[in-house]
């Protein structure tokens, strides 16, 4: 025992005891690493594993096997890829086997061999990813068809909850056909169930063909949902209305007496109504083959033919109101015509009018061709047996052509009336001036002027020359119209000017009178009054009677200023 402590107290053999346990350390930590670093390369490869793994190869490739019994073309590959599959499943179990080993050897320190393993496990681990991708590409290439049409029935599907919806949201507007519309999509429903039994059973050419079926039967749902509502308002409420309204103005119009078997309403409405009812049996069956041209078609007939009825009517009570403006306007030509006719044979020779006989014949015959033409055109509207439309043209000619002659006519009247007028004219204006003539002369008799200017008296004559001159051209045969007028002219602007400044010589004679009579009471009190008044008096006995005037109203105004004008006027009211 001695010895043994002896010897352990040999710092030699403490030395060499410290390296070893340093060692020995070194060595379990480098194990230590050595094993973390193996246990990451390790779960790396398991996760690659796992994901080789979780490749679904199996389910693929029986979907592939059973693809390839009804897809002759795609036997030799599926062939194929089952050699394929088996190595690939065989290098897989090689490798779980593997791993697991190494995990044990990991576990069991022996790292030198779960080096050796993990080396032959990264080999293997790529060529399984090797393997499975192209075992999976070559599966996916024989499942290509069921991927699509997998893909294409997805959105067939939403697509489809989209259009259950739109229907029932739509239901009250869709009542008509609502029944169909259910069969529809209990028929898709049904469509959706056959395609994947056929996809179950892998013939993707059954389950492409129903797929073909669904895309038809989901595209009429959706027609149905989005244009059924406008055509089925069209064809129940808009057509049916306008063929009411169509109806009402027909019979309407042809109770009144207008003229509308040429139109053929009543066979075009049968027409249309059956035709409405067939379009309508279609809808209800989700048909809308030509549904819409149909209605397109009766909308535009039907608002022709009311257009063609309106006007009808319309025209029907133009032509009642023109040919009761024919008639008068014959009736009134007629007249006329037998006027200057007459008028012409007593009054021709007395105003010289012998050149008008021309154009009363032209006129004359020209009546006589228009009433020749006016039995044809009044038989046809009064037989009623033809349209309104096409009587008013004949009718608008023959008022037209009446118009022309009726204004012909008038215009010789006007020239006649013109020629005879003037005659009259001018013996009633002779009478007046003769009438003003006579006023004249009262007035200055009846005011007793003391002195009248010779000017007055030729105007008197003149004025007389006048009058007689007057007398012997309406008298004379022929008429001269036109030399009478101008004398008649020139005999009222000198007369009517005479006959004013009469009126102004009276007035202010009657002025000075008034004027004279009332400064007479103040005679005999201002020397100066009875002087300027005698001055007065004598002027106006020498016939100035603007300064008779002038010196009596400058007297009064002396004695009574700014005030004189209203107590003369006071005064001769007095004095009356």
């Amino acid at each position: 025992m001695d010895a043994i402590l002896k010897y352990l107290s040999d710092i030699r053999v403490v030395i060499a005891i410290a390296v070893l346990v340093v060692l020995l350390i070194l060595w379990f930590i480098i194990q230590k690493a050595k094993s973390a670093k193996y246990r990451r390369q390790l779960e790396s490869l398991e996760v690659r594993y796992n994901t080789i793994k979780s490749v679904p190869l199996s389910f693929k490739l029986n979907k592939a096997v059973a693809i390839s019994r009804v897809e002759q073309e795609s036997m030799a590959k599926v062939a194929g890829s089952k050699d394929d599959f088996d190595k690939a499943e065989a290098n897989l179990k090689q490798i779980s086997q593997t791993l697991a080993d190494t995990e044990d050897e990991i576990l069991a320190g022996k790292l030198k061999k779960a080096k050796q393993d993990l080396a032959d496990l990264e080999a293997s681990v790529a060529l399984g990813e090797k393997q499975v991708r192209a075992l999976d590409a070559l599966l996916d290439s024989i499942l290509e068809k069921e991927t699509a049409q997998r893909t294409e029935v997805t959105e067939l599907k939403n697509q489809f909850r989209g259009l259950k919806a739109n229907a029932n949201n739509s239901q009250s507007q869709l009542s008509y056909l609502w029944p169909t519309i259910e069969n529809n999509i209990t028929d898709t429903e049904k469509m959706f169930s056959a395609f994947e039994e056929w996809m179950y059973a892998s013939d993707f050419a059954k389950a492409s063909a129903e797929l073909v079926n669904i895309k038809a039967s989901m595209a009429k749902l959706e027609e149905m949902i989005s244009s059924f509502p406008k055509l089925l308002d069209d064809a129940r409420g808009v057509v049916p209305k306008m063929a009411e309204v169509l109806h009402h103005d027909y019979v309407e119009n042809r109770d009144r007496g207008v003229y509308l078997k040429h139109l053929q309403i009543e066979k075009n409405l049968s027409v249309i109504t059956n035709g409405l009812k067939e379009d309508l049996v279609r809808l209800k069956a989700g048909d809308p083959t030509n549904v819409r041209e149909h209605l397109d078609d009766y909308k535009k007939r039907l608002s022709q033919m009311d257009e063609q009825v309106k006007r009808e009517g319309e025209n029907f009570d133009q032509l009642n109101q023109l040919a009761a403006e024919t008639t008068a306007l014959y009736n009134e030509a007629d007249k006329n015509q037998k006027y200057i006719e007459t008028q012409y044979e007593r009054i021709s020779e007395r105003f010289g009018l012998a050149g008008m006989a021309d154009k009363i014949a032209v006129s004359s015959e020209n009546l006589k061709n228009v009433a020749l033409d006016m039995p044809k055109v009044f038989n046809a509207y009064q037989e009623n047996s033809s349209s309104s439309t096409s009587l008013l043209v004949s009718m608008k000619e023959l008022n037209e052509n009446l118009s022309m002659c009726n204004n012909s006519i008038k215009e010789i009247k006007a020239e006649i009336d013109n020629a005879s007028g003037g005659e009259e004219r001018a013996k009633k204006q002779l009478v007046k001036l003769q009438v003003i003539m006579n006023q004249m002369q009262v007035k200055i008799r009846k005011y007793k002027l003391p002195n009248i200017s010779e000017q007055y008296e030729e105007d008197m004559s003149r004025a007389n020359s006048y009058i007689h001159s007057l007398d012997s051209l309406i008298n004379s045969t022929p008429l001269n119209v036109q030399l009478l007028n101008s004398t008649l002219k020139e005999a009222i602007d000198f007369i009517y000017k005479l006959y004013n400044n009469v009126n102004n010589v009276v007035a202010t004679v009657v002025m000075v009178e008034n004027t004279i009579v009332f400064g007479n009471r103040y005679r005999s009190t201002y020397a100066d009054i009875d002087s300027e008044l005698t001055r007065s008096e004598l002027c106006f006995r020498n016939g100035d009677y603007t300064q008779a005037l002038t010196i009596a109203i400058a007297t009064i105004e002396k004695i009574h200023p700014g005030n004189y004008e209203n107590m003369i006027k006071e005064n001769a009211k007095s004095a009356a």
